[in-house]
């Protein structure tokens, strides 16, 4: 049996929030050869890439699995299309968007999955809530641990971090 791999799972959504990341949670619950650990704080971001659209709530989630990088992403994204995901606009609005942020100290580059996640150092919105939760990750292209690296953030989105998640409004 393979042992268990520390991987990192930034979640996102604007459309009805609240109600598609619960979901998106409690489907990562499910996914075979998986638990969950830490989940960092809800943050209010801006939208990046595409501004024309709602305010989006975003977080990260520690997972330990068994399952390869490739299964694990083929796991996020049917829960994605499970819970309404259309990806027919870049950047555009969307129910749920879970992203791999670390899968270990793997680095992968295939058309199909980058890890570390290019997004990873340059977006507020997930090195942020990832520091919460694992400062003393090593981010495996740099050698340094994550709570190093907000120097290198380009894309400053967060408004707020949401102390009491029944605030958020769908």
């Amino acid at each position: 049996m393979s042992r268990e791999t520390r991987a990192f799972i930034a979640i996102g959504s604007n459309i009805e929030p609240e109600y598609h990341i619960a979901l998106g949670l409690e489907a990562l619950t499910g996914v075979r050869s998986t638990r969950i650990g830490a989940v960092s704080s809800w943050y209010r971001t801006r939208p990046w890439g595409l501004e024309a659209q709602a305010e989006f709530i975003n977080l990260v989630a520690e997972v330990r699995t068994r399952l390869t990088p490739t299964a694990l992403l083929a796991a996020t994204q049917g829960i994605e299309t499970r819970l309404g995901r259309v990806r027919a606009q870049v950047n555009g609005p969307r129910t749920l968007d879970l992203d791999i942020l670390l899968y270990g100290e793997r680095i992968e580059d295939t058309p199909e999955l980058r890890l570390p996640h290019p997004g990873l150092l340059l977006r507020d919105f997930m090195l942020i809530p990832l520091m919460e939760i694992a400062p003393e990750v090593m981010h495996p292209e740099r050698g340094r641990p994550i709570a190093e690296l907000t120097d290198e953030i380009c894309y400053r989105q967060i408004i707020d971090r949401i102390p009491d998640r029944s605030q958020v409004r769908g």
